[in-house]
């Protein structure tokens, strides 16, 4: 019987963008799919890092939607708000447009604390906070349901251990030590994929361009170089230094996606001052390199 051999994945992610949420249940999808296919038994083990997009937002909540008009204009938001549902319906996700947004920093540092404490769980923990917000619509500060999270998966005893636990600074220097180390290592867009320490891949790409990637990255593992990259270039949107929304050109990048080279894909653009900015509708990814 074949050895389950185990891919180490970690998601750099900010709670705020909706490509974040994308990307993750995009690459579950795709791990379900790849094991459909796969004859050798496999784990896989996330791991979510955390990605401050906006330091300026505050704990204060704002309507998503007043916010986007007064942005963008009515029609622009309209057809923000359409794009992004029919990307949620395709991976079975009931995105609401509207609802409320704040800060993630409470939302990370309740995502690393489930990390440490009971690492099983951790996954789980981020997929809530996911739906809290572009479900649920409840902003990422609202200390009630993130500490009834926290009740779900046996971080707390009861919310009102999880409210007491939130008004403490447990796990708040090792998640702004991790938004440093992102910026280290160049990370300006999310989410941001790396697997096995050493193959990233950036964006919301698509289910079957994440089972070409996992496909791609086992036979290297085992020591085959694929016949020809599999690897894709898609839309992206990465964080800009200030002034409005700025979709990058796509562009291709033959080869491995091995570090420091990295996929790309669709991304949430949040700028680096002023309030959270939605994605401009964009066409589809572009091809496979050759």
């Amino acid at each position: 019987m074949a050895a389950t051999r185990t891919l180490k994945v970690d998601v750099t992610s900010d709670f705020l963008c909706p490509f974040c949420l994308l990307g993750v249940r995009q690459l579950e999808l795709a791990i379900e799919k790849y094991r459909e296919r796969e004859p050798e038994p496999f784990n896989v083990e996330i791991c979510m890092r955390p990605f401050q997009l906006n330091g300026l937002i505050s704990e204060v909540p704002m309507q998503r939607c007043e916010y986007g008009e007064k942005k963008f204009g009515a029609e622009r938001w309209q057809c923000v708000c359409d794009s992004l549902t029919a990307k949620f319906k395709s991976v079975g996700v009931d995105y609401k447009t509207d609802g409320y947004m704040s800060q993630s920093h409470l939302a990370h540092r309740l995502t690393e604390y489930a990390g440490k404490i009971k690492p099983a769980s951790q996954l789980g923990v981020a997929m809530d906070v996911f739906n809290l917000y572009h479900v649920k619509g409840v902003h990422l500060s609202d200390r009630d349901g993130l500490a009834e999270i926290g009740v779900k998966h046996g971080l707390f005893s009861d919310k009102d251990e999880g409210l007491t636990w939130f008004d403490g600074t447990t796990c708040d220097q090792e998640v702004k030590k991790q938004y440093q180390t992102a910026q280290r290592m160049g990370i300006t867009g999310v989410p941001f994929f790396v697997f096995q320490d050493k193959y990233a891949a950036s964006g919301a790409m698509g289910v079957d361009e994440f089972v070409d990637i996992l496909s791609d990255i086992n036979k290297r593992e085992k020591g085959i170089k694929p016949s020809q990259p599999t690897f894709q270039t898609g839309e992206q949107c990465l964080i800009q230094t200030g002034g409005g929304h700025a979709p990058p050109t796509p562009t291709s990048k033959p080869g491995a996606c091995q570090a420091p080279a990295c996929q790309v894909g669709e991304q949430c653009p949040i700028q680096s001052g002023g309030g959270h900015l939605p994605p401009t509708p964009q066409p589809a990814a572009a091809t496979a390199a050759s």
